[in-house]
């Protein structure tokens, strides 16, 4: 009786080395890409080595692949290339991973870059303006400004002329800055700015502005007493009844 020869095929898996995220210049990354403004458009490849049998290379953002097409190079690197066109606001802190995996016996090896941007603010308001402002009498006035990364400075101008005297808060990515004034009766027909700022990135900014009346006091007064007046007039009025 003769015994069949029995032939067993050993395979061997070998992952490939670490990835590691370069940047379009061939700088290595590590944990963040940026910071970067919105519209720019993102270069990162992915590189490895080795591995058998040959891995897979590829990029997800967020978690969902968007690439997967990757080359040979000499000394057996491996590399793919991605373009991210155009970054917005919502892209802010994106999750890009790169995976080399050549089994599913294993775990992918992986790197990862969070994205950075450099946000411009998205809002520049004025609050509770009050008018006609009296002449000589001190005023606050308060400019709230949102969306800004990192916060937006506030610069505050009376027509062309920076205003100094102002205190500002920030909270998160909002930043509250209140102006005290003192307007004179030159200053009539003047725009009061609040402009915020990027401090990181010159011309990321949004502004408002107040027009602003001044008049004197007296004058105040006068305009005042004549309203109070007429009022009174018109109540007299409304006391008497007409019969025809």
């Amino acid at each position: 009786m003769s015994i069949p020869n029995v032939v067993r095929v050993l395979c061997v898996s070998v992952p490939p080395e670490q990835p590691t995220i370069l940047d379009k210049w061939g700088r290595l990354l590590n944990g963040t890409v940026g910071p970067h403004r919105e519209g720019d458009d993102i270069t990162l490849t992915c590189r490895t080595v080795g591995g058998h049998p040959e891995p897979v290379v590829r990029w997800l953002v967020n978690g969902l692949i968007v690439d997967d097409q990757y080359e040979y190079n000499a000394g057996d690197v491996i590399e793919n290339r991605l373009v991210w066109p155009s970054v917005t606001r919502q892209h802010l802190e994106a999750i890009f991973t790169c995976q080399a995996v050549n089994t599913k016996l294993t775990e992918p090896k992986e790197a990862m870059v969070v994205l950075n941007l450099q946000l411009k603010p998205l809002t520049a308001t004025i609050l509770k303006t009050v008018s006609p402002l009296v002449a000589e009498k001190r005023y606050e006035v308060t400019c709230e400004s949102a969306g800004s990364r990192p916060p937006a400075i506030i610069t505050w101008y009376k027509g062309k002329r920076q205003l100094k005297r102002a205190k500002d808060e920030v909270k998160e990515n909002v930043t509250i800055s209140e102006l005290n004034f003192v307007p004179s009766t030159e200053d009539d027909g003047k725009h009061i700015t609040c402009r915020a700022e990027n401090p990181e990135v010159n011309g990321l900014f949004v502004e408002t502005s107040w027009k602003i009346e001044v008049v004197l006091g007296k004058l105040v007064a006068e305009l005042n007493c004549g309203y109070t007046e007429y009022q009174s007039l018109v109540t007299l009025l409304s006391s008497f009844s007409f019969k025809i």
